[in-house]
């Protein structure tokens, strides 16, 4: 999570979007950044609202909640393909030796096994009680045109020439009928995926 409380924007860190990169771009930019522990730096919009927000003078101060939002699909198989990691195979969030279809099963399990409790992008970037969403959501591929945004918003060139906290490449193999159970299973992850700029 970065919070520019000076510009009145508080960037949300969705898991799988690539926003620690830019947490290590922009740090030196940031009123506060928050890089651990995960809980944090991955804190939902309705959290921060009631734990961090209080903190802050002003806080009838407009802000603005910004993030990253990627197709459900492909943050899944993304998800998938980090929990590959060699380094972690003896760990039970590990997927190794796992289909992709068996982590999509149990991900909408509703007894979630660790490999596949991965939440939802959406409980990072909306509420409902409160009713408060993210208002500058970017899809995940529209980073030039977010990056555009974020240079003019904060004065500075917003550019992250890194990429870092990668999953392994993998050839895709995300079928059809994949695509369509999730969508029939998490309509509300798609549709904020196709609200976004």
């Amino acid at each position: 999570m970065i919070i520019f409380w000076r510009k009145s924007l508080v960037m949300l860190s969705v898991p799988k979007t690539g926003t620690h990169s830019y947490i290590d771009h922009l740090q030196y930019h940031a009123d506060i950044v928050i890089k651990h522990p995960q809980n944090l730096k991955h804190m939902g919009i309705k959290q921060f609202n009631k734990k961090i927000l209080p903190l802050f003078p002003n806080q009838e101060t407009d802000i603005d909640y910004f993030g990253y939002i990627r197709n459900p699909a492909d943050w899944l198989w993304s998800w998938y393909r980090y929990r590959s990691r060699p380094e972690i195979n003896n760990r039970p969030s590990s997927t190794a030796g796992i289909s992709f279809r068996q982590f999509i099963d149990d991900y909408l399990d509703p007894n979630t096994p660790p490999h596949a409790n991965v939440g939802r992008q959406s409980s990072i970037l909306t509420s409902s009680n409160p009713n408060i969403s993210a208002n500058i959501i970017f899809k995940y591929e529209n980073r030039d045109t977010a990056n555009s945004y974020l240079s003019q918003r904060l004065g500075i060139a917003v550019n992250p020439d890194k990429f870092l906290n990668r999953s392994p490449v993998m050839n895709s193999c995300i079928s059809k009928e994949e695509v369509a159970i999730l969508e029939r299973s998490i309509p509300f992850e798609f549709e904020l995926y196709e609200s976004a700029v």
